[in-house]
């Protein structure tokens, strides 16, 4: 009888699924992320994790995903009063 056994990287999947949300998320604010990327952890880095890179973005993409967070950040604030 063969003993079932998973090559599954939960630690990589759950970032990978962070990035996913990450991506769609910032993709409603006006923003594709084309180069996002999950990074596997690296021995000689100060951060040992995987990491999500968000890639490059135009000045415009930077400018359009900036007012979009500031909003957001002035709503909630005002909600909180």
């Amino acid at each position: 009888m063969y003993e079932e056994i998973s090559f599954a990287n939960s630690d990589r999947e759950a970032v990978e699924a962070a990035a996913q949300e990450l991506f769609n998320h910032v993709k409603r604010l006006g923003v594709r992320l084309d180069d996002i990327d999950v990074v596997d952890p690296c021995d000689v880095c100060r951060r040992p994790e995987y990491q999500v890179h968000l890639g490059r973005l135009t000045a415009d993409e930077a400018v359009t995903l900036n007012a979009a967070l500031a909003e957001l950040v002035a709503e909630r604030g005002s909600h909180h009063d």
